[in-house]
């Protein structure tokens, strides 16, 4: 049942990566029960059993998995119910994103290599996911435009600033063109590779990086629909998240927050 169910993921567009992480999921849940019996309690008991041991986003995709297998196996008949269909929804709680500071960055550019500078200006240039840099092919740029496929395999275009152009071409004239980041033997690194050369560097987990790329655009421009774009967000409440005030912001908005004087109200009604 499960070949059959990601032949339906495939035949719907799904990426591969989805159906692949589905597939997990179901395949692990077969270890315990029978798909075809499995009640919504013993779902649950799986859920439950992870609380202490995974993220509130690892169980909520593990959910996800589940409903969209039961839903799709009730209405095509091979389960007699669903018992997936009345699973309580898992709250991911809202945590405040580490940002990689524009100083911690230029220093590490100080001593990085020409592949770990564009590992830097891609993430934090073009705020590509870490996935996006690793396996970014020559082919995927026109001039200083980038094709980047992302998350369910949608496509945007990313443009470069001049010191990523810059970086880009350097690799492209050291080694021709191909995957920027190339495997010793063939393909492209593993992104657990460049994620690991890229925290040793800065510090700072590659997508702090991308947070940080993303806030200073908005502030550079004010133009949150853009930022969304060029972070190929399908919410604007997504992109809204990756935008952090800086500490002089902060203390502008606490200052905005004392007691105005009579007097001070006065003087402003008069001037106006």
């Amino acid at each position: 049942m499960i070949d059959a169910y990601a032949q339906h993921l495939a035949a719907a567009g799904r990426a591969a990566g989805t159906i692949k992480l589905r597939t997990a999921h179901l395949t692990h849940l077969a270890r315990h029960y029978n798909l075809n019996t499995v009640t919504t309690g013993q779902l649950e008991q799986m859920l439950a059993a992870r609380r202490d041991t995974h993220s509130a986003e690892s169980r909520k995709s593990l959910r996800s998995s589940y409903r969209s297998f039961y839903r799709w196996a009730d209405r095509t008949g091979n389960v007699t119910f669903n018992p997936a269909a009345d699973l309580t929804p898992i709250t991911v709680p809202v945590k405040v994103a580490r940002v990689a500071a524009d100083d911690v960055l230029q220093n590490a550019l100080i001593v990085a290599d020409e592949w770990q500078t564009a590992m830097i200006y891609l993430a934090r240039f073009a705020c590509l996911r870490l996935t996006e840099l690793t396996t970014l092919h020559s082919n995927q740029r026109t001039h200083d435009e980038l094709r980047i496929i992302g998350k369910g395999d949608k496509e945007r275009v990313v443009y470069c600033n001049k010191d990523l152009m810059h970086s880009l071409l350097t690799l492209e004239r050291i080694q021709g063109r191909g995957y920027y980041f190339p495997g010793r033997i063939s393909g492209h690194m593993h992104s657990a590779s460049v994620n690991k050369i890229m925290t040793r560097l800065t510090g700072c987990n590659p997508h702090s990086l991308r947070h940080a790329g993303a806030t200073a655009a908005y502030k550079a421009t004010g133009d949150l629909r853009s930022v969304q774009l060029m972070l190929g967000h399908s919410s604007m409440a997504t992109t809204q998240r990756y935008l952090h005030p800086g500490v002089n912001e902060l203390r502008a908005v606490a200052a905005g927050t004392a007691f105005v004087s009579k007097d001070a109200r006065f003087r402003v009604s008069v001037a106006a």
